[in-house]
């Protein structure tokens, strides 16, 4: 096999959605690429006219872009072995099956029924399709009376093997194979002949995908053989499983690209934790930037096991890489999702960014996910029901130390306290002397009274600081909410 410039691809269906499984395979065709100064290029297996559509198209290549993929040659950049849809390159096909049709290595095939179905099944039994003995004269009549026929390629009853990059050697008896439909009675091609024709014409040198693909390879082999055409190297990734060993899939948990997103994934996230199932990197690191992964990426170290896809590893690794945020690029993504919720309009967020990316810092510790922002900094938008931040107060361990009584009366020293605190001065600082000044006019411990106040601000029994809570609240909405509650304490 002769030495080619690196050449890889990633070629998903438009099903709409760019699945957790098609993300990782295009990261590493992607490392891969990048580190032999090769060209990684995306092409849509679009054939299925049923289900594609640009629309669902498009889903699978913003999954990949907000994942920070970036190919060099596809659909949307253009390059020059295009086009890079099959459905653009029909005639291609056409072409390469006459070419086995006039080497007597295909003949048409009139049994099949239902081509979608068996499409890609063998016949009864290995080499016993009726039509494989028929005079091509003959055939080529029945077609010219309006006849639709497939195209079945005939498979030599011998064992074929290739070394995988992976997994070394593997073999296939191809008599148990029998003859192939390569081309269907629509005209549209089989999943492994395009792949044959589009990964030749794109001068393809290393065909690496998942390993449920394994069983394909051996008839592509088989076609190229056919074509009189060089081989690509082939290598297949480990299969994604559920911590259980199940297929992973929606059922538990999310599965796709779009999904991770609106649940509040980070992206640098997500292809971190892609990049870890099924690859080690032989360290102890786990936080891994794209140009870390590409540094580091060797398809040697890539499993042939099974991987799992750890959904609570991903949650921690997130939150993790929301620590790590400067908090003005952390509210910018928080952002729609406090839209969303209806805490704040876009307009509402661009007017005063400060104060959002100083919302999110306070909750930035405790983040997870974007996702869990909204209700983290709700009562910074929307005022407690004070009735129910009364009744929390007869609850908690530290607040119900204290009759409503006396807290009201804590809050008739507070509250003028607080008024009293200059505009310009409303800060964590000044409100924290003025709480210290009242805990020592009480004598009461320090967490009854800053939980009376927490509860009657925010009305829940964890925020932040109090200090920092009632800072970023403001004078006008913390006297209001501990004036409320005031009184309904009488």
């Amino acid at each position: 096999m002769t030495q080619r410039p690196v050449r890889v691809r990633i070629a998903p269906s438009p099903t709409g959605h760019c699945h957790v499984g098609t993300a990782r395979t295009a990261l590493y065709n992607l490392l891969f690429a990048r580190q032999h100064g090769g060209t990684f290029i995306l092409r849509i297996d679009d054939t299925d006219a049923r289900r594609s559509t640009l629309a669902s198209e498009a889903g699978v290549l913003e999954g990949l872009a907000w994942l920070g993929l970036a190919w060099d040659e596809g659909p949307d950049v253009g390059g020059p072995s295009g086009p890079y849809r099959q459905s653009e390159r029909l005639a291609l096909y056409q072409a390469a099956s006459q070419e086995l049709l006039d080497a007597n290595k295909a003949y048409h095939c009139f049994c099949t029924q239902d081509d979608a179905d068996r499409a890609e099944g063998p016949v009864p039994g290995p080499r016993t399709d009726p039509c494989e003995s028929l005079p091509r004269e003959e055939a080529l009549l029945r077609i010219a009376a309006g006849e639709r026929a497939a195209v079945r390629f005939r498979v030599a009853p011998a064992p074929i093997r290739y070394d995988d990059l992976l997994r070394g050697p593997i073999t296939q008896d191809m008599a148990l194979l029998g003859d192939r439909i390569i081309m269907k009675a629509d005209g549209l091609p089989t999943y492994s002949f395009a792949t044959v024709v589009d990964d030749d014409g794109m001068r393809i040198s290393h065909v690496m995908r998942s390993a449920e693909h394994i069983n394909n390879t051996f008839l592509q082999l088989a076609i190229y053989g056919a074509l009189g055409l060089e081989p690509p190297r082939f290598a297949h990734f480990s299969l994604l499983l559920n911590p259980d060993g199940s297929k992973i899939s929606k059922r538990s948990g999310a599965v796709y690209v779009g999904d991770f997103r609106d649940q509040g994934m980070l992206p640098e996230a997500v292809l971190n934790h892609v990049a870890l199932a099924g690859w080690n990197p032989g360290t102890e690191q786990e936080i891994f930037s794209l140009a870390e992964l590409q540094a580091a990426f060797s398809i040697e170290r890539c499993a042939t096991a099974n991987a799992v896809f750890d959904h609570a590893k991903l949650h921690w690794m997130n939150g993790a890489y929301i620590r790590a945020l400067d908090t003005g690029d952390l509210a910018r993504r928080v952002t729609p999702f406090l839209v969303a919720a209806g805490l704040l309009t876009e307009a509402g967020a661009a007017a005063d960014p400060a104060r959002i990316a100083g919302l999110v810092g306070l909750v930035q510790e405790g983040l997870k996910t974007l996702l869990e922002a909204p209700d983290a900094l709700t009562y910074f938008f929307r005022a407690p029901d004070p009735a129910q931040s009364v009744e929390l107060m007869q609850t908690n361990k530290f607040a119900r130390k204290h009759t409503p009584a006396e807290i009201a009366a804590a809050f008739d020293h507070l509250l003028p306290a607080f008024a009293a605190i200059p505009a310009d001065g409303w800060t964590s600082a000044s409100l924290e002397a003025v709480l210290n000044a009242e805990l020592e006019r009480l004598g009461w411990k320090k967490g009854e009274l800053l939980m009376a106040v927490r509860i009657a601000a925010a009305g829940r029994e964890a925020t932040p600081s109090v200090f920092h809570t009632l800072e970023f609240l403001g004078a006008r909405d913390t006297l209001a909410r501990l004036a409320s509650v005031r009184a309904l304490l009488a």
